[in-house]
Parts: C-alpha cells; sequence; structure tokens
C-alpha cells in the first residue's frame, strides 16, 4: 500500500485505512449527462450509506448491492480554468491502491498518486468548491482532487498517502522545498496538507471555521525524513516517518496518541509519541491507536480501562508471557505477531489481523492460513463468525467488515444498516454471528468478470472488479 489505514485490499497489496462517519444528508445528483461508467477493464462498484453521494453512483440513495461508481469526464461545462477535469482513460492503467472514508466523504488514490473525491463538499473537505456541486455542496461522482499551494501557489495534483477524519481531509505531497547548496536543484520534501473541519484540532487547528484547500502543517516532518504512513479515525491522526517514529495530533484523552499527551486533551500540532521499537506502519480506531515494526511487534494505545477491550491482545499474539497485554510506561499494551500477516486493520472499536493466505507457522499450528485473529466491539456481530471460509484479503469499516474470500465471493458481516453488507439482515440492522455473501450484479457476472479488491468506511463498501 502506498500510505495507510482499515479499508482497501486488492489483490496484489493490502491498504488499511479508517476515518469514519455516518452521513446523513441528502442532495439532488449531478446531471446523468455529464457523467458515465467508466468503460475500462478496472471498474469500482459500491453499495451502503449514500447519503451526501459519497459512494460515487450519481445520486444520494443508500444501496444494499452494488452500484457501479461514476468518474468524472472531460466536459467543458463543469471544468475551471483551476480544475482541470480528467477523462476515464486517465484511470485506465492507473489501479486504484488506496480509499479513505470520512465522515460523509470518500477518497480514492490510485498507484500514480492522483486522488478522486467524492461526497459532502460544503466545507471543502473535498477540496475547492466548483460548478459539480448541487446546491448543498455534496458531490455524488468521483472527480479529481487538486489543490493549490497556499504558500507558492503552485499545483498539487499527485500525492503520496491521504487520510480523513470525520469532516476533514489530509494528504501527503512531496514538493519541492529549497535548492540543495551544489547543484541549485530543488530538494523534495513531504508537505502535508490539510482541508475541511477541523474542530478540537483534528486538523491541528482548533476553529470551527473551515481550513481553506492547499493550507499545509508548518514545519512537519522533522527536516531529513519523509512520511511513509498516515492513517486517521474521527478525531486523531497518526503519522509514520521514515527514520521509524510516531507523530500524532487530534483527540488525545484516551491515550491514543500515547500516555504523555493523555492529559492534554487535544494536540493542535505534530507530536512525537514513544514506541518502544521502530514504526513501520499504524492504523486508527475511534479512539486509539495501532501501530507495528517490520519484527512483528505491534502496540495497541488506548485507556486500559476502553469499554470494548482493545488492549486485551489475545494470547496467541504475545506467545511470550501474561504481562504482554498489560499498559505499560507508553501508555498502551503490546503484542507480537509471530506468523506472516496480510495486515492489520481498525474498526471504531476493534482490531482485526489477517494471517497470510499463503501460510502459518508450525508453532500456532491452530491458525489456519486466510484466518483472521480479532478482538473488541462484536455487539453488532462485528467480529469475525467462527464459520467464516479462508480470506484472501481483507477491509475494515466502522463497524462491519468485508472479507473477499479465495473463490471470489465477498462476505460481509457487522452493522449494516445502511445496506454495507449487502440486502440481508437481522431485524436490528445486524449481520451478527454468520456472513453475508454479497451479490454481484448481473453485468459483471455475464463478462466473467471477478473481484479482485475490498474497501470499506463508515457504513460503505467498495469492489474493484476486473
Amino acid at each position: 500500500m502506498a500510505c495507510v489505514s482499515s479499508a482497501w485490499s486488492k489483490a496484489d497489496g493490502l491498504v488499511i485505512e479508517i476515518a469514519l462517519g455516518c452521513p446523513l444528508l441528502c442532495i439532488t445528483p449531478t446531471p446523468p449527462s455529464l457523467l458515465q461508467p467508466p468503460q475500462y477493464s478496472m471498474k469500482l462498484f459500491a453499495f451502503g450509506s449514500n447519503g451526501s453521494g459519497q459512494l460515487g453512483i450519481g445520486h444520494t440513495e443508500d444501496v444494499s448491492t452494488p452500484s457501479q461508481c461514476l468518474f468524472e469526464t472531460d466536459v467543458a461545462e463543469t471544468a475551471t480554468a483551476q480544475h482541470e477535469k480528467t477523462t476515464l482513460t486517465d484511470i485506465l492503467d492507473d489501479d486504484i491502491v488506496h480509499i479513505a472514508a470520512g465522515g460523509n466523504h470518500t477518497l480514492l488514490m490510485t498507484k500514480s498518486g492522483a486522488v478522486y473525491v467524492a461526497g459532502c463538499n460544503i466545507d471543502e473537505r473535498c477540496g475547492p468548491q466548483y460548478q459539480d456541486q448541487d446546491e448543498d455542496g455534496n458531490i455524488s461522482h468521483f472527480r479529481r482532487f487538486i489543490l493549490k499551494d497556499s504558500t507558492t501557489g503552485s499545483e498539487i495534483s499527485t500525492f503520496k498517502c491521504v487520510s480523513a477524519t470525520w469532516e476533514g481531509t489530509i494528504a501527503v505531497a512531496s514538493t519541492p522545498q529549497s535548492q540543495t547548496q551544489l547543484l541549485g536543484i530543488p530538494e523534495p520534501q513531504d508537505r502535508v496538507y490539510i482541508t475541511g473541519l477541523s474542530p478540537k484540532g483534528t486538523l491541528t487547528h482548533d476553529t470551527t471555521t473551515p481550513v481553506q484547500p492547499g493550507t499545509f502543517i508548518s514545519d512537519f516532518p522533522p527536516r531529513g525524513t519523509s512520511i511513509t504512513s498516515l492513517s486517521s479515525s474521527m478525531a486523531h491522526t497518526i503519522a509514520i516517518l521514515s527514520n521509524g517514529d510516531v507523530y500524532g495530533w487530534g483527540g488525545s484523552r484516551k491515550g491514543q496518541l500515547g500516555a504523555g499527551h493523555r492529559g492534554s486533551k487535544i494536540v493542535c500540532q505534530p507530536r512525537k509519541f514513544d514506541v518502544p521499537f521502530p514504526v513501520k506502519g499504524g492504523v486508527c480506531g475511534r479512539e486509539f491507536s495501532v501501530v507495528w515494526g517490520s519484527a512483528g511487534d505491534v502496540y495497541v494505545f488506548a485507556d486500559s480501562g476502553m469499554k470494548w477491550g482493545v488492549t486485551g491482545i489475545p494470547k496467541v499474539l504475545s506467545g511470550l508471557s501474561d504481562s504482554v497485554g498489560a499498559e505499560d510506561v507508553c501508555g498502551g499494551a503490546r503484542g507480537h505477531i509471530p506468523f506472516a500477516s496480510a495486515g492489520i486493520g481498525a474498526s471504531w472499536h476493534g482490531v482485526y489481523v489477517h494471517v497470510a493466505p499463503a501460510s502459518a507457522p508450525a508453532s500456532t499450528p491452530i491458525l489456519a492460513p486466510g484466518s483472521i485473529i480479532a478482538w473488541g466491539r462484536n455487539d453488532r456481530g462485528q467480529l469475525p463468525p467462527p464459520t467464516l471460509p479462508s480470506t484472501a484479503h481483507l477491509a475494515v469499516g466502522s463497524e462491519h467488515v468485508l472479507a473477499l474470500l479465495e473463490h471470489g465471493q465477498v462476505a460481509a458481516f457487522g452493522w449494516g444498516e445502511h445496506g454495507n453488507c449487502g440486502p440481508d439482515t437481522d431485524t436490528q440492522g445486524n449481520v451478527s454471528g454468520t456472513y453475508n455473501i454479497v451479490p454481484l450484479p448481473d453485468t459483471v457476472s455475464a463478462a466473467g468478470e471477478r473481484v479482485i479488491g475490498v474497501g470499506a468506511g463508515c457504513a460503505t463498501s467498495f469492489m474493484l472488479v476486473s
């Protein structure tokens, strides 16, 4: 995955991104004459919560069966001098590799670093406002995310990492920042752009006024480092640096940014927090963070008294001593993954470790290849049912999970009130103790296409088909 956090898993790599919300707004869809389904080998389908058009399917109704996503065409009527529209052919050879979901907006990032956005944009969380929005400031199809740097005025159209808070977007781009002394060549430096609402410091600004597109976080990351992983949830963000350090900002009262920042309640600027090993990746739950290293070390930063027990790391992930899983001086619980993992995901209140489908170690014979070790909240069936078959790829949303099974079917379980687990739920909107097989559109089956990736956000689900 490029830079990460819960939500996207495809055949050639796992992306885990989670920043979540539950959209409820209604809008008038963009005229169909300006939109068309992408006519290329890769197709994106979506289902679930869609009150602000965040599924990008051309309207604002929730759907419980996969509908094809729509991407902006090069139509003169909707173009502006500041925002050049992209044609469908731009995505033909540019795979979607990452998805980030906010409260009611969605971001897709491609292999080349292009980012596409859909959903609520009343506060410019999806970038500058343009004519393709409806009167309520929403976008019901995916359009290109392009910023203008607030200092240099240069256009920023490719990114390394993206994540989403409840009402905001964070995007990292590598931009020229200074001249080298010897050659006078611009030296690239990561710049963290922020846009949207930033209540309680979620975008490093404690203000009710929207942060304007093109704004960036000053003096971060530290000179000589770059950002390799980025993850956000509702109100906090963590960034993993190239030297293995972890920085975070936003909500900190529950220990999600480490013990040293718990007393601050809100951290409005990136602050380093202590981790007892060099970090390679991380994900955010609603009020906790999970980070891991290259040697299998994993650490959960959270309040040990949290109701859903996310610090209660299962013994199968320790293999060391009874003390593993207890809160230590860094403010969390440490474990160790003694097997090849295909990825780690986080829901609002749970942690999911995916055993690599190819193998499981002899030392842990109870772990079948493709199985999932998960702990946390399960009152709506969010944890994997015991009958779930071996999983090739996993995507974790706010309170639901999608699993791409080894035979190409997509299983869904958890809270599915908005249709994000398919059309069949119990009377409370749950798929609990079992799983649904999501029905594929007839056009997919007829064309002999197959699902190669799955993604999940806040009551939203995505499938990449080829």
